[in-house]
């Protein structure tokens, strides 16, 4: 049988298998900002520093991590490399050197220095994106108590609305204290401005018992993970000694699953980390290749040597001190530009294959393929917009550059 066969039955299999009604995927729990492992809030380092291990961290930990692994492989292949290099390292070599040329067109001689970077962020953000169409990548991972997830969202608020009653007052805040004593039910201890270990966790169990009335899961555990029903009860899985399901139930409506990776460029503090990072590397380039005074005479004019008598001979160069604000501006804006474009594209993807698996699994075949130009285009143009941003700061008033 040809291999075409194979796959027009594996297609016919993915439509069957996406109307068969014990097996359709669970609709998707999203949220915007990295979800945190279950636990790792008490580890030593990263619990104090972060808060816990986010699953979009651990996704970019896991993409440096396949950077190294290939620029280790590319240098010992460099090293015995032959005449003609073959294989992987030939693969490797015309992508790197189509690249550089590309670079060279718009840099110039300076492509010596912006290329490292031009090349680093888009090996790093294309892998990061990547990383999210593998199967599993961003649905395998630890079992999580819903209402227990959104009662910690609300202890949260409580501590946040504590802080503000102290800052406004002794009066304020005995009378929040006293709201909170009647809301929940309970004595409130607080220790250093904070609510007791105690009191926490008895406030903890009211808000689970509340939102566990509400029924806000939506699986239902019988083998397989399916849709809960409207009605379905809260029967929890059988759990271990740390809380963690380790059987089925018949129905297990309020738990879920966190994600042990979930791509990188969903969460804004990676973008916002590459778009720092990419902007100051702008601004660095600039005041090394015009000097301190000609580049930061771009945004303040006045201080150009001959600046009054440029405005005696033409007095329309007074707005130039306007003018050079707005490129301020506009130089702070990129970062905003860099940051919301990468995230904004990639989570958009994320809920397109999560809606699409939800509504027709077959149709993710088509929208993977998507994706992964997406994540690709994504990349290079993070990488071009800060290749063009470099030559232009480097770019005198007139064209013409100081070379210092």
């Amino acid at each position: 049988m040809k291999k075409r066969y194979f796959i027009i039955l594996f297609v016919i299999g993915l439509v069957a298998l996406s109307f068969v009604p014990f097996i359709q995927p669970v609709r998707p729990f999203i949220q915007l900002p990295g979800e945190i492992w279950p636990g790792s809030q008490n580890w030593p380092v990263i619990g104090t520093l972060l808060g816990g291990m986010t699953n979009t961290f651990a996704s970019a930990v896991m993409a440096w991590l396949v950077i190294i692994i290939l620029a280790l492989a590319l240098r010992s292949g460099s090293r015995t490399a032959d005449e003609v290099p073959t294989g992987f390292y030939n693969f490797f070599e015309m992508v790197i050197e189509g690249a550089y040329n590309f670079a060279e067109n718009i840099a110039g001689p300076k492509v010596k220095d912006f290329f490292p970077w031009f090349m680093s962020f888009i090996m790093i953000i294309l892998i990061t994106n990547w990383m999210g169409l593998i199967p599993g990548w961003d649905s395998i991972g630890f079992w999580e108590y819903k209402p227990h997830f959104y009662a910690e969202k609300e202890i949260k608020v409580i501590e946040d609305e504590l802080a503000t009653a102290e800052t406004a007052g002794e009066q304020a805040f005995a009378d929040y204290v006293a709201g909170l004593e009647a809301r929940y039910g309970v004595e409130v201890a607080l220790e250093d401005g904070h609510l007791s270990h105690e009191t926490e966790e008895e406030i903890l169990h009211v808000l689970e018992h509340e939102f566990d009335e509400q029924n806000l899961g939506d699986l239902r555990v019988n083998g397989l993970l399916v849709r809960a029903s409207s009605n379905a009860t809260s029967d929890e899985p059988e759990a271990d000694e740390e809380g963690r399901p380790v059987g089925y139930s018949s129905e297990a409506a309020d738990w879920t699953i966190v994600p042990v990776f979930r791509p990188g460029a969903t969460d804004l503090n990676y973008t916002l980390a590459f778009a720092l990072i990419a902007m100051v590397m702008v601004q660095y380039y600039g005041f090394k290749y015009l000097g301190a005074r000609s580049y930061l005479s771009k945004f303040f004019p006045f201080i150009a040597k001959g600046f009054g008598q440029e405005v005696a001979k033409n007095p329309i160069k007074a707005i130039d001190p306007v003018v050079g604000f707005l490129e301020l501006i506009s130089e702070i804006s990129k970062i905003i530009s860099f940051a919301f474009r990468l995230l904004g594209n990639l989570f958009a993807g994320m809920v397109l294959l999560f809606v699409m698996a939800f509504l027709l699994p077959i149709a993710n075949m088509a929208f993977f393929g998507l994706e992964f130009f997406v994540g690709l285009i994504q990349a290079a143009v993070f990488g071009l917009l800060m290749l063009i941003f470099m030559v232009s700061a480097t770019t005198g008033h007139h064209g013409d550059e100081d070379h210092h």
